[in-house]
Order: structure tokens, then sequence, then C-alpha cells
């Protein structure tokens, strides 16, 4: 009966444990379930974007359960709020979280990615826990990819002052340039379009001087359509830095296309007008939105160094400013773009500089050296100082007395500005397709027959036939362009063709290009650019072209040739009204050249008879090196006609039946000295008792 009994009691004692148990597990059910729901609370609240909400029921989460989860999303709120006291906290939670899942990788990647700033080798350690866990993990490699570009772009042309020497830190640099190479090559080699590594990676390739390199990894997210506002505008600068002008040109287009109208508007607009502002403030001030695109258009027009072309290559030089100084000196947690930045401002207006150096921070005597960036430009050397440590890289300007920290800059670049902003508002060196050479040519001006009120511009142009494009005596092709444009630049004419330079041993290649422009006062270019490699010469000058009357007494310009006749001998000679000339327009005679000079007159009076009767004259006078003044040696030289013809031979007296003949004379200068010589050329018309003059100068060699 006793046994039974005992059966009975622990047949209860089981049932009750059960019961227990089973009720001790539904709370537990119930406590993880109300503990799971705050955290769900909290993400559901995040989707319709109320934090406050969302940061309370994390925060009781936390309070509760401690979990990993919530530790996550309450610091990335945390981290958006981005200041100081909130990154602390934001820090906090994310340790909080990799220490409670220590497997998860996204918490470990964005406490990794937090450390970047203010924790760099922490940052790095937990990146390569990362990769030891999945060497996959494309966000690692980004990461460590940026921080060792960081580096390099610290220490790339930096030195550290050492007393009486500077130290030299780029062998530090050039390690953290393999090392951010290597890091992001391995991310796109598990993803080859990601666009933050190929970026990334194209930044540090123009960094490096290396822009070729970058190009292809820019195309590929291109040609994926993979591409953003930032990819064209790194394009177009890496194919600027290479001179591919075009396709440069095309890349600043896509990115501006892509940008809205805030910010194409301040990338087209804002930056010239910050960059004129001090030379035209009258102007500016006072004009529309409107008006003031209409000013920059008109700006870009006049300061097009090549109208061959059919992109400006001046705007091409500004835009790469802007593309570089907003790609390297944003600072996005100051909301600074890059352009407005002081090293921004001078990147717009004088482009990069021959060569920089970066002063690292150090320890003075009395204060703290800041780091120091010194641009050196052809005639200016200006600094700039990291005062605050924030990126953020203001003009270096002479400490304070009590000031604790200084700039390691001698000069004071903010009162530099101040002057050169008014005096030198931008500088520009116009770069090309392919290299520039010089050419001499010379302008000379006709009247033309055809067309009231135009005259036949001239340019006669030589090339050296020992030029080494010039390959087994073939021939070269080029494009020659010549346009006019008037005081507000306004193109009044244009002509365009292509020319064959055809070497001639021993010889320079000379060429003539005619064009008939209506009078008017303006600008001239001159332009050519060669075939084989794009070299390029542009010549822009002011010029008048010439009112020539149609019933008073006039003269031409006087050309300066090897040879005048009748009957063309060979290539570069010009062709007017029957007579045949070669141009010299380099204007250097030597003894063995012969001198010719080749003018036409205009409107003679006939007489009675219906002859014309007037006089020439033809002096020298040499002209002094050094002042630039003529000195007159001789008022007649010994000049004789190249003909046999009565009407060209030269007296002091002509009679002719033309009203408009042409002239042209041989001189000898054999027994002049080396100089240069002003050649004037004076007709007076005996029956109307007026005269004209026309000039040009010989460089005789004797």
């Amino acid at each position: 009966m006793r046994g039974k009994s005992l059966h009975i009691i622990n047949l209860l004692f089981l049932i009750l444990f059960s019961i227990i148990s089973t009720s001790a597990a539904l709370s537990s059910i119930q406590d993880d379930k109300e503990k799971n729901e705050l955290y769900l609370k909290g993400i559901n609240a995040l989707k319709v974007n109320d934090k406050v909400n969302a940061e309370k029921f994390f925060k009781e989460s936390i309070r509760l359960n401690d979990d990993a989860g919530s530790h996550y999303q309450i610091a990335k709120i945390y981290l958006e709020r981005n200041t100081y006291t909130s990154r602390n906290f934001a820090y906090e939670h994310f340790r909080r979280a990799v220490w409670k899942e220590p497997d998860n990788l996204e918490y470990r990647s964005a406490y990794a990615t937090l450390m970047k700033d203010f924790a760099r080798v922490s940052s790095i350690n937990e990146f390569e826990k990362i990769l030891m866990q999945d060497s996959t993990y494309i966000n690692a490699w980004i990461n460590l990819g940026e921080i060792k570009a960081k580096d390099f772009s610290e220490y790339n042309f930096s030195v550290r002052d050492m007393g009486e020497i500077f130290g030299n830190l780029q062998d530090y640099a050039d390690e953290d340039f393999y090392d951010a190479e290597k890091y992001f090559k391995n991310a796109l080699s598990y993803d080859s379009l990601n666009v933050n590594a190929s970026l990334q990676l194209a930044l540090l390739y123009e960094e490096a001087n290396l822009p070729r390199l970058g190009i292809p990894i820019l195309r590929r997210l291109i040609n994926n359509q993979k591409a953003n506002e930032d990819i064209f505008l790194c394009l177009g600068l890496l194919n600027y830095k290479i001179s591919n002008m075009k396709e440069s040109f095309n890349n600043y287009k896509s990115a501006l296309d892509l940008m809205n109208n805030e910010e194409r508007t301040d990338f087209t607009i804002n930056s010239v007008r910050e960059m004129l502002q001090s030379a035209y403030h009258e102007t500016i001030d006072q004009i529309s939105d409107y008006e003031m695109s209409e000013f920059v258009n008109d700006y870009w027009k006049a300061s097009d160094p090549l109208y061959l072309t059919d992109y400006n290559e001046r705007l091409l030089e500004h835009y790469s400013r802007i593309a570089y100084a907003n790609l390297k000196f944003s600072v996005p947690s100051m909301g600074i773009i890059g352009w407005k930045s002081n090293r921004g401002e001078v990147m717009l207006r004088y482009g990069e500089p021959i060569s920089r150096m970066r002063i690292r921070p150090s320890m003075g005597d009395r204060r703290v050296n800041m780091k120091t960036d010194v641009w050196n430009y052809e005639n200016m050397t200006l600094g700039f100082t990291d005062m605050a440590q924030s990126g953020n890289f203001l003009f270096a300007t002479p400490p304070a007395e009590k000031d604790k920290i200084q700039p390691q800059f001698g000069g004071d670049t903010h009162y530099m500005m101040d002057n050169l902003r008014r005096l030198f508002p931008s500088l520009y060196n116009p770069k090309f397709d392919g290299s520039k050479f010089d050419i001499n040519y010379d302008i000379v001006q006709f009247k033309n027959f055809e067309k009231r009120n135009h005259a036949d511009v001239y340019v006669n142009y030589v090339l050296n036939a020992d030029d080494s494009l010039f390959v087994n005596e073939i021939n070269l092709n080029h494009k020659v362009g010549f346009f006019f444009l008037d005081k507000d630049y306004k193109e009044q004419f244009r002509k365009i063709g292509n020319e064959l330079l055809s070497k001639e041993k021993n010889h320079n290649v000379v060429k003539s290009f005619r064009a008939p422009v209506r009078s008017d006062s303006g600008y001239v270019s001159f332009e050519i650019i060669r075939d084989i490699d794009k070299g390029t010469s542009s010549n822009r000058t002011e010029l008048n072209i010439r009112k020539f009357s149609n019933n008073r007494l006039d003269i031409s310009d006087l050309v300066l040739a090897f040879d005048v006749n009748s009957n063309k001998t060979g290539d570069g000679y010009f062709n007017r009204r029957g007579i045949d000339i070669l141009s010299n327009p380099t204007k250097e005679f030597k003894l063995s050249d012969l001198i010719f000079i080749y003018y036409e007159i205009y409107n003679l009076k006939n007489g009675k008879d219906g002859l014309t009767n007037f006089d020439q004259s033809i002096s020298i006078s040499e002209i002094d090196e050094d002042t630039g003044f003529e000195k007159v040696v001789s008022s007649l030289l010994n000049i004789f006609s190249s003909s046999g013809e009565e009407k060209l031979t030269l007296t002091s007296n002509y009679r002719t039946l033309e009203s408009d003949p042409q002239i042209f004379l041989q001189l000898d200068l054999s027994k002049y000295p080396a100089a240069k010589y002003l050649i004037t050329v004076t007709v007076k018309d005996k029956l109307e008792n007026r005269e004209v003059k026309s000039s040009a100068i010989v460089d005789w060699k004797s």
C-alpha cells in the first residue's frame, strides 16, 4: 500500500513539473516574442522614416535584450546625426553589436568603416578579419583600398621638417599606392563593374600621373550603362590629361546631362562668375541670370584658342579644372564643394601647379606646425594650411602673436590672392590634341575688285622643310583655317581648307592662303593642324581689314618676296591679276637671296592725254634694335625693275595708262650691313596732289 502511495506521489510530481516547465517555456517564448517585437517595431518605424520612435524601440530592446541587431540599428541612427557625440555613441553600439555577433560581417564592416577616420590601424584589422572569414567580401577590399589611397594622397610629394633639411616621404607614398591598387583590383576581380572601386582606382591612377590606366576601367562601366556623373567627370579629366580632347569634351557633356539644374548651373555658370567677378564686377553685378548666361557664352567664344576644332579648348580646360577640384578637394562632412574651397579657387583660376609639396605637421618651438601644401606656378608660390585638421586647406597666413598653431609657409597667401583676383583673374596656356609649333606668317591686304567694301587678305606662311615629320621627302597634309571676328568676337568670316606641303631640298615650304573679307576692325585667327600628328599652330592678333577707296588715291600693303614674275615657277606662289609672287613670310634675306617688293596702287588720276602722272620714291631706314626707332641711312636706294617693260621701270616720275598699276621691284642691299631696315614706298599723284605710303621691314642678314 505504501509503495502504491509513493508511485502516485511521483506521478503527481512529474505532472506538476511538466506543467511548471511548459508554463516557463511558454513564458520564455512570449518574452522572446515581445523582445523581437520591439526590434521589429523599430525596423517598421525606420521604413516610414520615423526615426524618433525607431530610436525609442531600439533603446527599449537593448535595455531588455541587449541584442546585436538593435545595437546595430541605433548606431546607424546616431551616425547620421554627424556630431562628435553621436559618432561616439555610434562607435560604442557598433562595437557592442560585433562583440555579441562576431560572425556578422555586416556589423563588423560598419564598425570598421566608422573607425577609418580616427582609428586607422584598428579599422584595417577589422577589415582583414572580415576577409579571413570571406575573401569575396568586396566592401572590405574597397575600404582597404580607400584607406591606402588616402595615405598615398597624404604622402605623395610629401616631406617632413627635420630641422635643417626636409625629409622626403615618397617611398612611403609609393608603398601605399601599390597596396591601394592591389586592394581595388581584388574588389574588381569579384565585381568588374563595381562603380565605387572603379572610380577610386581611376582617381588613384590620375593622382599617380598614370591616367591611361584608368580610362579602360571607366569605359567598361559606360559600356555597361553603369556610369554616373562622377564617372563621366573623372573620365573627362583622364582623357584631357592625355590630350584626347574630343573624347574629353563628350565625357563632360554626358556628365552635365546627368546633373540636375542646380548642379549644372553651379558647374557651368557660377564657377565662371566667381572666376571673373573681380575683373568684371561692374557688369556682372548688374545683369540678370539670363544675361549672365549670355555673358559666359560670349566669354568662352572670345577665349577659344582654336576655331578649327568643333570644341572649345579653353572651355575644356575650365571643365577639367572644376572636375579636378570637385573630385579632389570636396569635404562632404563640411558641405564644401571642391571648386569653392581655397585650393579649388586657385585650381579654377590658374590650373594645376607646375609642382607641389606637402609639409607634414610637426611640433615647433612655440607652436604646432600644421599640415601645409605649397604650390609652385611659373611666377608665384602659394600656400594652403589645414588649420583644423579637417581636410579643408585654407590660404596660409602668418600667425598672430598668441596663436598656438601656425602654417609652414612664409608668405601671406590670403593677402596675395586679393591682388591676384584683380590683376590676374585667370591664367591659361592653350593645350591641343597634338604638340604646339610656331610658324612664320605674314598678312598683307589688297583691294578686292569684285566685292565692294572688301579686301583681299593674303596669309603667307612658311614651314621648315627639315621638320622631322617629313620622312623620306614625303608630302605632309595639313588643315588650315582663317577666321575674322569683330570687336565683340562675333565671327564675320571663316575659310577652312586642306593643304599639301611638299618638301623641297634646301628650301622652306611656303604656302599662301587668300580670304576676301569685309572691311572692319577686330581679331584674326590663323590656324594649322597637321594631319599626321595633330600638331597645332594657333595665331591670334588684332587686325583692321582695310577699306580701300574706290575713287581716291590708295596703296596696298608691301609684299617682301623671293621672286615676282608673270610665269609661275613652282608651288608656294600666289597670283595677283596675272603676276605670280613667291612671298617670304620670315622677311629674312641673305646675300644669296633676291629681294623683291610687290605692291599695288589704286585710283591714279588720268590726265587729258589718258596718262597718269605720279612720283614714286623708296626710302630705307635702319631700325635700332634697342629702341625700335628708325635711323635714316639713305633717302633713295639703287632700285631697278626686274622687267624690261616700260610701265614697270622705276624712275622718279611715272606716266602710265593704268590707273591701278601693279609694281614689283628688285632691291639691292648687298652694300649694306646686316640689320633690320624699314622700307617705305611713297606715291604722289601729281594730277590730284595726293600722297600715300606703305612700309615693310626687311631683316637683312648680308
